[in-house]
């Protein structure tokens, strides 16, 4: 064949093959049913335990601490979307996307910071849970209210000393 037939070669092999790519962004792109995006974190359900935290190994997940707050802050930059989060986390606040647009001219749309109120410590005035992790103790195990607003420092104190008042019948040394 010579090479000025050539273009109309591949034009009856396109014709008969018809289109083979999506109108993007006009038509639903082409992704697997395991396709995995960025995750989202609902704020009135998460009590700010840390287990996504621990779980997420690129560190896109971070806690931090101030005097009065804890922000679970997320970058999608550093996101690998393993969604170890969505698997440990125990209220079921993050949930998995399969949202993949993530591009952007502003850096500060990549983050998401969620704020907990700390809860102080009745006794020393220490730092403990957040309040909604408090709470949410409450609800699974009812028995724990006792202890329920001291740090986790006076709630080993507090419990050593029941023990030793149980076992001396009352009377300390």
């Amino acid at each position: 064949m010579s090479e000025k037939l050539k273009p109309a070669k591949l034009l009856v092999i396109a014709s008969k093959a018809g289109r083979v790519t999506k109108r993007y962004p006009y038509d639903e792109p082409l992704l697997s049913p395991d396709f995995r995006g960025k995750i989202t974190i609902d704020e009135n359900l998460c009590i700010g335990c840390g287990a996504c935290v621990n779980a997420c190994p690129p560190n896109a997940l971070q806690l931090m601490k101030d005097k009065d707050t804890v922000v679970l802050r997320y970058f999608v930059g550093r996101c690998i979307f393993c969604w170890r989060c969505v698997d440990v986390c125990p209220v079921g606040a993050i949930k998995g996307l399969r949202e993949f647009e993530l591009a952007t001219n502003d850096i500060s749309d990549l983050y998401v910071h969620v704020v907990h109120k700390k809860a102080k410590c009745e006794k020393c005035e220490g730092e403990g849970a957040t309040q909604r992790m408090l709470y949410y103790v409450v609800q699974k195990s009812p028995i724990v209210e006792e202890y329920l607003n001291e740090c986790p420092d006076c709630r080993r104190k507090s419990f050593i000393d029941s023990v030793v008042k149980r076992r001396t019948g009352g009377v300390s040394e």
